[in-house]
């Protein structure tokens, strides 16, 4: 079987210890520096506190190992190591780059070793935490399944297109070129300024590349946004319905009951508005007859909303208020009870017409939404050429 030149894996330890050590920072201070970045560029105005940082990973580094490494072996020639950790830098900002060392294994390979930690943003609790496969899941998008061996084939792939492995075959082959070589040595500011200019290209391309993959999954976020508002909306409009249709009045009108304030007060919010939601809707539907074609597809229940407010006359929506004060003087409001929650004593009957009126608020918000959609859809077809 034919051994590959160049092999790169990732493992969830820290590196063994070689003799030759080319690179290494501290630990702690490097993990800080990564997350205070990392923090600023999701919130330019932001501040993340340092010491908070500090302290929460000074005790988790006393308790357990966080480090992972990346090993890369090759058959032969060597790594530009320095151009391999500035290409890591900006292909996962994420990870905190610790050291690097490499040493000659015992089937003749050289091996590079380089030390990390993964950090990954945590929406519930504290905002930082090491976890590999989230970690590379943020920055390149793989799923967390394949997280490390996507990742693996991704830095093999940029080494080899990069040319940051130079093998012995290329070196024989620039050795076999003097008269180059000697002409590339006249103007070394030149090549020098060359690299860096190369590396700053190198930095943009990645920030492109990452800004685009935000976008992308903004735009799929506010889709699934968009389906679970429609739904809610659809939700609401169903129970609307299931309510007015099955209400019948309680045949024990007289008895009090107690429910809690905060409902009493929800209640009363929305019957305050039922007048203001009518009115609305009266115009949408105009609004909607003139824009829309007749036959069109309606997304919600229509037929049964138009059922239901058949039954509901002007003057029950404009008497509201005057209901709702009758409703207030009768209720008793226990805002400071002992050892409860403040609750509201009132009629059964007059429950009932909040919950009723409660209702119909939701049926009208519910189809204002997709009257509001409908007619934003025609709208636009008729802005686009």
């Amino acid at each position: 079987m034919k051994k590959r030149e160049l092999q790169v894996n990732i493992y969830p330890t820290s590196a063994p210890s070689t003799e030759e050590l080319l690179y290494e920072v501290e630990t702690l201070e490097e993990v800080c520096q990564t997350c205070e970045k990392l923090h600023l560029e999701r919130q330019p105005l932001g501040k993340c506190v340092y010491e908070q940082v500090n302290k929460r990973f000074s005790a988790m580094f006393e308790v357990m190992t966080a480090v992972h490494h990346l090993e890369i072996s090759i058959l032969s020639g060597e790594l530009s190591w320095e151009r391999v950790l500035q290409e890591l830098a900006v292909l996962l900002p994420q990870f905190a780059w610790l050291s690097c060392k490499t040493e000659v294994s015992k089937n003749h390979r050289r091996v590079y070793y380089m030390d990390f930690v993964p950090i990954a943003y945590s929406d519930n609790g504290f905002p930082f935490e090491i976890q590999l496969q989230t970690s590379i899941q943020q920055q390149l998008f793989y799923s967390e399944e394949e997280a490390v061996r996507a990742l693996s084939q991704e830095i093999e792939e940029q080494l080899l297109e990069k040319n940051l492995w130079l093998s012995e075959k290329a070196d024989k082959g620039e050795r076999s070129r003097p008269a180059k070589k000697a002409r590339s040595t006249k103007k070394p500011a030149f090549s020098r300024e060359a690299v860096s200019v190369e590396n700053q290209l190198l930095v943009y391309k990645e920030e492109i590349k990452r800004s685009d993959y935000t976008k992308e999954r903004m735009r799929i976020a506010n889709e699934k946004l968009e389906l679970l508002i429609e739904k809610l909306e659809q939700t609401v409009v169903d129970c609307g319905i299931s309510y007015l249709r099955h209400s019948d009045e309680d045949k024990e009108a007289s008895k009090y009951l107690h429910i809690s304030l905060r409902e009493y007060s929800y209640l009363k919010q929305k019957a305050k508005y039922l007048e203001k939601l009518w009115d609305n809707n009266k115009a949408l539907i105009k609004q909607t007859e003139k824009l829309v074609p007749v036959g069109s597809s309606v997304t919600y229940k229509h037929k049964q909303v138009a059922q239901l407010k058949e039954m509901i006359f002007d003057s029950d929506i404009y008497l509201v208020m005057d209901e709702c004060r009758e409703i207030d003087s009768r209720a008793i409001i226990n805002q400071y009870p002992w050892f409860r929650n403040p609750y509201v004593k009132l009629m059964r009957a007059d429950y009932h017409s909040l919950a009723k009126k409660a209702a119909y608020f939701d049926l009208l918000q519910g189809e204002n939404y997709f009257l509001r959609k409908m007619i934003h859809k025609e709208e636009s077809k008729k802005e686009t050429p």
